[in-house]
């Protein structure tokens, strides 16, 4: 973890997707540390045609160790590992989650079935836009081996959630699955829409996003 800024807001995250050659199944982690605040973001999903939507939203866990990626909080185990600069990525992830009939209870209460979400993902650099992501995708009692594509990021500042809106992905393509997400401002009760997609497009399956602000 980089040493913060003074500014309160200023924050660190880590971002990885992931999709299944045919589509199935695809889904996201993201670590999102708030250093000035004192506190860690965490969110996960798994989605698919056929499939409940699975949520982890954790907005109130404690940061890492200095130097590690690693949080812990209540029905939640992660580490992010950067094993190579800007080419090898892995995620692990022991955790208990939420099955919702619908993605956008995730807005609501997020009632749902409670049970057991793993991952123990790689990725793997392929080209500048896309990366190899494989391993096992664990959830209730499936488990899937993963060889797949998907995309990974880490930035570091002032996030946009609450002040602009913008969309990264591909441009064009048929959404199969959503997983969208509320962003609300950690010390105000402003919220976004974060709306993630897995979709299908001519080169394969793949996540896009956009972030909606709400109406003035």
């Amino acid at each position: 973890m980089t040493t913060a800024p003074t500014h309160r807001l200023w924050a660190e995250s880590w971002y990885g997707d992931f999709a299944a050659p045919d589509g199935s199944l695809g889904g996201y982690a993201q670590l999102t540390l708030w250093p000035n605040l004192g506190r860690s973001w965490f969110w996960s999903a798994l989605v698919g045609p056929d499939r409940q939507p699975v949520y982890l939203v954790e907005t109130d866990a404690p940061l890492p160790r200095p130097s590690i990626l690693e949080l812990r909080a209540p029905g939640l185990w992660t580490e992010f590992i950067e094993q190579i600069p800007d080419e090898h990525f892995t995620v692990d992830l022991e955790a208990f989650a939420v099955a919702l009939d619908d993605s956008e209870e995730v807005f609501g209460r997020a009632w749902g079935e409670r049970m057991p979400f793993g991952l123990e993902l790689e990725w793997e650099a392929v080209d500048k836009s896309i990366d190899s992501v494989h391993g096992l995708v664990l959830v209730g009692e499936e488990s899937f081996e993963l060889d797949g594509h998907g995309r990974r990021f880490h930035w570091k500042g002032l996030p946009a959630w609450w002040d602009r809106e913008w969309s990264n992905g591909p441009t064009e393509g048929l959404v199969i699955a959503s997983a969208p997400l509320p962003v609300d401002h950690p010390e105000t009760a402003q919220r976004t829409r974060l709306e993630r997609s897995l979709v299908s497009t001519p080169t394969g399956y793949a996540w896009t996003e956009m972030n909606q602000l709400p109406p003035p």
